[in-house]
């Protein structure tokens, strides 16, 4: 093995406080492997999650895998194979391998590591002695199809309940030596969540759209996303703490899960239905029990400053001592006082999302938000002595026209002149960032069944954006790659027959044109089509408890330009996750 790769492992292990070691004798052995980096990996506070479930678990020992550093991944062979970080020994010696995939982009990093791994790629042909692959995380339970044939068995739904259950019914099949086959039948009908792609057959239409999508006996027919109990359900919080990440040292803690606002481009605000905040009382006895300094805390929520106690759980925190570190804030959610604390501890740069430039388009995505509004968030923040504001926004949303991205330059423009006006009071100017994302359509949500935006618009309107903004002194654009968005695209609503291209992707060492000129794919047939209302689309088959018709009439409504009242939990039956209540008007 490269000494090189071992040393980085070591180095990198060196530097982490929290990590847990365990004797393997006797122990279930679970590889649990993040398929990106160490940097964007142990940035995950899901990965650090399973991770801590896992090792709960007096039964078990968890190990982590990577994926290698580039400079590294040259020296890898059948016989010098991917190492585990706590103990380096390789994937192979490992009883369970465990991906857990936050992003769809991550897709053909997984085959890759099966690869490095020396494992057999597909299902169909692994061996019974190899390690039983299994697959979690969110982008899981959005679309797991495109790496279906891979993988032996998806846990779909929230770690905390579920991880338990699959190791006990595991062990149960190992104790009774159950054949592979026999022990997947058991976990898809024993462990809540449990999806093993080789009980399921498709078909499809001459056109390409799917047919059908039929379990076999003794498989369910739907699978039930698992959901951790919320009486139950503690905040997860960093387990190890590494100066080699995007929140170098800083103890991370979740405020809640989901997101109630319904903007309708987002997967979270609806697989996460409903929205449930941790209370401030049990965050601050969760930071104080994690073990880990807390000098520097890492608030992570989809809707921070939507928390209800946001402001006395920032001021309390400080009081402790902390340093607070915190996502993009809502513009109509935010107050004098939380500005304040945030300020006293040392930020120097916020962010807010107005998503679109034009209040119709934001009419459009659900984005209850007025110009009025944002401007006087952008003031507040700067007067609350910021210096740097960053600004997201997306191209390419359903509907969009040259007039919604002229609103965009003009809106940025505005907000500019609010940061002049506040700057020269104190004598100091700040900067915008202000950040480019191509639209992506994506499950469980009412854009569902829309295309993504033709590349070449996409382009011309982030020129058109970044030439308007270019002399306007202080404000600074970064766009994503449209390319890049494309791919996302595919992966997001792509089925099973994208499994070739990531295996020819890998093969050809990321080359997407030279993969996709190798397979019977034509991309665009996922990408750009419009869907039908009545098509079945290849994730139909996970029951989040929402309602098709509901994100149908969301669709609808969207491109009547007509907004949707935020969630309320068990106050209304609209969406259908709640089972009690009045539907509102």
């Amino acid at each position: 093995m490269s000494r090189k790769y071992r040393q980085r492992l070591q180095q990198q292990l060196a530097r982490e406080l929290g990590t847990v070691r365990k004797d393997w004798q006797g122990r279930v052995t679970v590889a649990l492997l993040y398929p990106n980096r160490y940097y964007l990996g142990m940035s995950n506070l899901g990965f650090q999650t399973v991770y801590k479930e896992f090792n709960k678990l007096e039964e078990v020992v968890c190990e982590r895998f990577f994926l290698p550093e580039r400079e590294d991944i040259a020296a890898f062979s059948s016989k010098q194979p991917l190492l585990s970080l706590e103990s380096q020994r390789p994937l192979k010696d490992f009883a369970i391998a465990a991906f857990s995939v936050s992003f769809e982009n991550d897709y053909p990093n997984l085959v890759h590591l099966l690869r490095l791994g020396c494992l057999t790629l597909y299902s169909s042909r692994r061996h019974q002695h190899e390690p039983l692959v299994v697959a979690g995380g969110v982008a899981t339970f959005i679309n797991p199809e495109p790496i279906a044939p891979f993988v032996d068995l998806f846990l779909l739904g929230e770690a905390e309940d579920l991880l338990s259950r699959f190791i006990h019914s595991w062990q149960q099949g190992q104790q009774q030596k159950m054949s592979k086959s026999t022990l997947l039948e058991q976990l898809a009908c024993t462990v809540p969540g449990a999806y093993v792609p080789s009980l399921y057959r498709t078909q499809h239409y001459a056109d390409g759209r799917l047919a059908a999508w039929e379990p076999l006996p003794p498989a369910p027919a739907r699978i039930k996303i698992a959901r951790s109990k919320t009486s139950r359900q503690q905040p997860a919080v960093t387990t190890i703490v590494t100066p080699d990440t995007e929140f170098a040292s800083a103890t991370l803690v979740e405020l809640g899960r989901g997101c109630g606002r319904g903007c309708r481009f987002c997967a979270a605000g609806f697989v996460y239905r409903p929205v449930h905040f941790h209370s401030s009382h049990l965050v601050l006895r969760t930071v104080a029990e994690a073990g880990l300094p807390v000098d520097k805390v890492g608030l992570v929520s989809a809707a921070v400053s939507d928390h209800p106690e946001i402001d006395s759980l920032c001021l309390e925190l400080r009081n402790q001592g902390c340093n607070l570190t915190i996502s993009s804030l809502r513009a109509d959610s935010l107050t004098p006082q939380l500005l304040e604390t945030l300020a006293a501890s040392g930020l120097r740069s916020l962010a807010i999302a107005p998503e679109a430039g034009s209040e119709r388009l934001r009419r459009v995505i659900n984005k209850k938000l007025s110009e009025a509004q944002i401007l006087d968030a952008a003031a507040a923040i700067f007067e609350s002595g910021f210096v740097h504001l960053r600004l997201y926004f997306m191209v390419g949303l359903p509907t969009e026209t040259e007039e919604d991205v002229k609103a965009m330059v003009q809106l940025v423009k505005r907000l500019k002149h609010t940061l002049l006006v506040v700057g020269r009071g104190r004598g100091r100017l700040g900067t915008i960032t202000v950040s480019l994302n191509s639209f992506v359509p994506k499950p469980f949500t009412p854009f569902q069944w829309t295309g993504f935006c033709d590349l070449a618009v996409l382009k011309k309107r982030i020129r058109k954006i970044k030439r308007e903004l270019a002399p306007v002194a202080n404000v600074r654009v970064h766009a994503d790659v449209p390319r890049w968005a494309y791919n996302q695209a595919l992966l997001s609503r792509g089925d099973r027959r994208l499994a070739s291209l990531l295996e020819q992707l890998v093969k050809n060492q990321g080359n997407w044109p030279q993969a996709v000129k190798s397979v019977n794919v034509n991309p665009e047939f996922y990408v750009y089509r419009q869907r039908q209302r009545d098509e079945l689309l290849p994730w139909d088959f996970m029951d989040h408890s929402i309602d098709k018709g509901f994100l149908w009439r969301e669709y609808q409504r969207a491109l009547a330009e007509k907004t949707t009242p935020a969630c309320v939990p068990e106050s209304c039956t609209a969406c259908g996750v709640c089972p009690a209540g009045s539907t509102p008007s």
